[in-house]
């Protein structure tokens, strides 16, 4: 089952910027990063500058968004060998939260990051469904974002408005697949595929998990 998602340009202070900006629409918001943490799993959710956290790849940092309200259940899974062995990873597909993942700047290019969230998950043959207090908060908080950032030239994808700045300066560039992003929309701009999962606000496949 693949996560519902948007893609957003960020620079640092949009990261910053976003979360000030979810926590104003609601208050109650949770911020933790690194997928590995040591300590109690529940922490995420009650007070996450208790854990020890470290990320799981080079080259990007992932965030976590819990909300006091809306979440629930925290899974993570002990590492038992490896360069892990006594820590915990994140389950993302079980936890309640959603998941920024964005990728480290290289020579003044900026990738896109991912915002995500799994409404259900599969266990064998069985489909799961989460809560749907947590469902229609990650799914109507996804969509909320779309309209908070304007688009760029590839239309599934926003930017923050320090990326937009610095893209409209010439001082930093947006990329995907290995090619430049027009910071704003472009008549003429090639069509490029959403990946799946991706919400664009265009349909009722945006709801999923949703009543």
């Amino acid at each position: 089952m693949a996560a519902r998602q948007i893609w957003l340009f960020l620079a640092q202070e949009d990261v910053v910027e976003l979360f000030t900006r979810l926590e104003a629409r609601e208050p109650g918001l949770v911020t933790s990063q690194g997928r590995y943490l040591r300590g109690d799993p529940q922490a995420l959710l009650r007070d996450p500058a208790t854990l020890e956290r470290r990320e799981s790849m080079p080259g990007e940092v992932r965030y976590y968004l819990l909300h006091r309200k809306h979440s629930a259940d925290v899974v993570a899974h002990p590492q038992p060998a490896g360069p892990f062995k006594g820590w915990s990873q994140i389950d993302e597909e079980r936890t309640d939260c959603l998941t920024l993942r964005v990728p480290s700047l290289q020579e003044s290019q900026i990738g896109p990051s991912r915002l995500y969230a799994s409404t259900s998950f599969w266990r064998g043959p069985t489909k799961i469904r989460k809560r749907p207090v947590f469902a229609i908060w990650a799914n109507q908080t996804l969509r909320w974002l779309l309209g908070q950032y304007p688009s760029t030239a590839v239309n599934f994808m926003r930017v923050g408005p320090t990326a937009l700045a610095e893209a409209r300066r010439g001082s930093t560039r947006l990329s995907y697949l290995f090619r430049d992003i027009g910071p704003v929309p472009i008549d003429s701009a090639p069509a490029i595929a959403a990946p799946s999962g991706t919400v664009t606000g265009e349909s009722a496949d945006d709801e999923e998990g949703s009543p």
